[in-house]
């Protein structure tokens, strides 16, 4: 149930955030899912004349909510896989000292802690879904990097926060021909970083209204 939001209410004392005596009551949400921006040309669930993702997994070594102030430890989560197309989605959230925050960082790795049944072996990122004409697809990588989303002050504090993988994007162009397997992963790498966004979650219910659909970060 845990493995569609990000839960760091535990890991805010323990990884370098505040200490108990200084908690506040300052809180913040945050939910991670697939959205789309585009469902003709992938959506998430069923097919609306283009994709349809059925599955999206991702495998962070680290989950890091970035302070403005430089001389404050990130509050990081750590390692876990992520299923981004669960309903309905998972909130949890953080209660901590920090009132303003400029970045988040997730680091994508395949960690074996992170094993999740159906998606292969040594995989950080795994799709699967079928096309236009219904036929079935997957994608899969073993690549590691970081998808970086900054900006600087004012930044974001107690607001209710939605980090959004927007399928139209990483899907786009893609599935390619088994003969091009090796630019399909490239592809897919890569577009996962223009996929990758923060919004404000206004209404907390996990999915993205017309009103939250501009993103406040966006990842480098």
């Amino acid at each position: 149930m845990r493995l569609l939001a990000f839960g760091f209410a535990a890991l805010a004392v323990a990884c370098g955030g505040p200490t108990v005596g200084d908690l506040t009551s300052q809180e913040v949400t945050l939910t991670v899912r697939a959205v789309s921006s585009s469902p003709d040309v992938a959506a998430v669930g069923d097919a609306q004349g283009g994709l349809g993702v059925t599955r999206a997994f991702l495998s962070a070594s680290a989950v890091s909510l970035l302070p403005c102030n430089d001389e404050i430890a990130p509050l990081v989560l750590e390692p876990r896989g992520y299923e981004l197309v669960y309903q309905p989605p998972f909130r949890e959230r953080i209660t901590t000292a920090v009132n303003d925050f400029c970045g988040l960082r997730v680091d994508v790795d395949p960690l074996e802690q992170n094993a999740t049944e159906g998606v292969p072996d040594g995989a950080s990122l795994y799709v699967e879904g079928t096309d236009a004409n219904g036929d079935a697809f997957t994608l899969s990588s073993e690549s590691s990097f970081s998808l970086l989303l900054e900006t600087e002050e004012p930044g974001f504090g107690k607001v209710p926060l939605l980090l959004g993988l927007d399928v139209a994007l990483w899907l786009q162009g893609l599935p390619l021909p088994e003969d091009m397997s090796g630019m399909a992963t490239e592809m897919f790498d890569d577009q996962l970083h223009d996929a990758t966004r923060l919004y404000v979650d206004e209404n907390e219910d996990g999915a993205l209204d017309d009103a939250e659909s501009t993103p406040i970060l966006r990842a480098d």
